[in-house]
């Protein structure tokens, strides 16, 4: 007899057991230069393999490459420049030359727009750097100066920081870039504004020797006039990683866009239905226009936190703590959280009004869907401004679907079976103690059992009436009139 056909080997589809095998895949941690003590950080995180934009440009990082990098918002970019940084500190090119001793000056500076920006990817430096004996300082407004003044003295690697802060410390002669191999612009559409370009102009031109400096730019969009700004700040023969490209559309592809109208007086009414609707528990971020109606609207939506500007750099930390453990679920923002706010089961973003320009209606609905999670974006719109909807849909290829607002006898119901499923967990010692007032309402009403089961439930979950609520406007107390004719109707006009 013949012998039997081996299953294929590797470079097949079988394996030795003749079942088929999934391809491995080729952004797998073992296909890069990655130390094993930094696989086994990521691995505690959940992460085996690299998102697109962190796979592409790792290599190009890692080997000396000044780098522009683009992808959709939520993809990853922080994690695209950190590993590289730090292999390349700890392994790479620059372990030679790398400073240990007290009073150091930083090998790495990293600008960010916001202080919640810095926040978040100093924590990533000091979490996966940490594995490595590497120290790391956050330096933004808003602050006491003495503490980053005192890690400054004492010598770190890498200063993460807002523009204004870290302009001041060099001015100060606090903080010195002589021996600086890193520099990074993260968000840098946002960076290079009028607001920020003078700042960091400024900052960058404190480097002496900048072909000693290796240049990052990461962003998730990057408008035409932003490349010209940037070519100034990296060499000529840059690497550029654009998973997005010229294609319209630039929303991240995991969110569910959804468009709702809704006059503005309605507001206070219509969003806590959408949360009970669609936050499935979640965590919700509703973005609004200014701090003022940030604050009102915090305050008319039950276990919510506003988080804007004029709050206090302390209070907008614990403000943030709490949302990201899950003390309160439901955050209200200004722009100030729109960008790089990277926190787990975002399920919900509300918008209150079509942004003023498409960039700021991608940042905002990108913080859901992130890190291959599904979410779900509402933007209300007054009917009168629908125009403002199309005119996203044009220029982002975003695609909404039209909804009307919940209708409260669906959120009623929805709390309704809410409270049926709560009832399992009451004990029977309850039981004796509303007997009595169970009995008597049943003997003086001549309703049934049930009915009066079903409002005792409402009761229970706060509904003594239920109101008709307009599919045009959201405003409750109107109904919506859907008029059909079989002939032309025809005005005097």
């Amino acid at each position: 007899a013949e012998p039997a056909e081996e299953p294929a080997n590797d470079d097949g589809e079988l394996t030795a057991s003749g079942e088929e095998e999934e391809p491995a895949d080729p952004n797998a941690l073992a296909n890069f230069r990655i130390s094993e003590k930094l696989k086994d950080k990521l691995k505690s995180k959940g992460i085996n393999a690299l998102f697109p934009i962190q796979a592409t440009t790792f290599a190009l990082v890692l080997d000396g490459n000044d780098l522009v990098g683009r992808a959709r918002t939520g993809q990853g970019k922080t994690l695209a420049f950190v590993l590289p940084i730090l292999e390349s500190l700890v392994n790479g090119p620059h372990k030679a030359t790398r400073r240990t001793d007290y009073g150091r000056p930083p090998s790495v500076l990293v600008l960010l727009p916001t202080r919640e920006l810095a926040n978040q990817v100093h924590a990533d430096f000091e979490f996966y750097g940490g594995t490595f004996g590497l120290s790391t300082c956050c330096a933004y407004g808003g602050s006491p100066y003495r503490p980053q003044e005192n890690a400054l003295r004492q010598g770190v690697d890498i200063v993460v920081g807002t523009p204004g802060r870290v302009k001041d410390l060099i001015e100060k002669q606090k903080l010195n870039l002589r021996c600086l191999k890193f520099r990074v612009l993260d968000e840098a559409d946002e960076m290079l504004n009028m607001g920020f370009k003078d700042d960091v102009e400024l900052i960058l031109g404190k480097v002496e020797d900048v072909t000693k400096v290796q240049t990052l730019l990461f962003s998730a969009t990057l408008p035409e006039w932003v490349k010209k700004l940037s070519m100034s700040f990296l060499k000529a023969d840059r690497k550029t990683v654009d998973l997005v490209g010229n294609e319209k559309m630039k929303a991240s592809a995991s969110v569910k866009h959804l468009a709702l109208p809704c006059n503005k007086a309605a507001r206070s009414q219509i969003i806590p239905d959408i949360i009970k609707c669609y936050s499935h528990g979640g965590r919700t971020i509703i973005f609004t226009e200014t701090k003022e109606s940030a604050s009102e609207l915090s305050s008319l939506i039950p276990g919510s936190r506003a988080l804007h500007g004029d709050i206090a750099q302390a209070q907008r930390e614990v403000v943030i703590a709490g949302f990201r453990s899950g003390k309160f679920l439901v955050l209200v923002a200004t722009n100030v959280a729109a960008r790089g706010l990277d926190i787990n089961d975002v399920q919900l973003i509300i918008q209150c009004e079509p942004p003023r320009d498409v960039e700021a209606y991608i940042h905002r609905s990108g913080r859901t869907g992130r890190a291959g999670n599904t979410g779900i974006a509402v933007m209300l719109f007054e009917p009168r401004y629908k125009f403002g909807v199309t005119r996203i849909e044009r220029e982002s290829g975003v695609k909404f679907e039209h909804i009307s607002a919940p209708q409260p006898t669906d959120v009623a119901q929805s709390a309704g079976n809410e409270a049926a499923e709560a009832i399992a967990s009451v004990s029977d010692s309850v039981i004796p103690v509303f007997r009595q007032q169970a009995e008597e309402l049943l003997s003086n009403s001549s309703m049934s059992a049930v009915d009066l089961l079903a409002k005792a439930l409402a009761k229970a979950v706060g509904y003594t009436d239920i109101k008709k609520r307009s599919l045009l406007s959201s405003m409750e107390n109107h109904t919506t009139l859907h008029l059909q004719t079989g002939r032309p109707l025809y005005t005097p006009s």
